[in-house]
């Protein structure tokens, strides 16, 4: 059984890291677009600065689903403060 070395090692490492990140980077891309859409372009640079400090994937979903949904900014206000349950 071949052994991968410390370069192949690392190199996937940096190459799972990179895709996690440009998946993130998607996911608020997604999520800003849906609120000037369906809000108002305001809105989307009121809330960049929190959406920013999120890493967690599945609660960028979570929030991606609440941007399509909300009818105003204090829906989705209350969607980014609750604890995604």
């Amino acid at each position: 059984m071949h052994q991968p070395n410390i370069i192949e090692y690392w190199t996937e490492k940096a190459t799972a890291e990179a895709h996690q990140q440009g998946v993130r980077e998607r996911a608020l891309e997604d999520i800003l677009e849906a609120l000037a859409l369906r809000l108002q372009p305001d809105a989307a640079r009121t809330f960049k600065p929190a959406l920013e400090a999120i890493d967690d994937l599945q609660r960028l979903k979570q929030l991606h689903r609440a941007a399509i949904l909300a009818d105003s900014p204090e829906d989705f206000r209350q969607a980014l403060e609750s604890n995604g349950n």
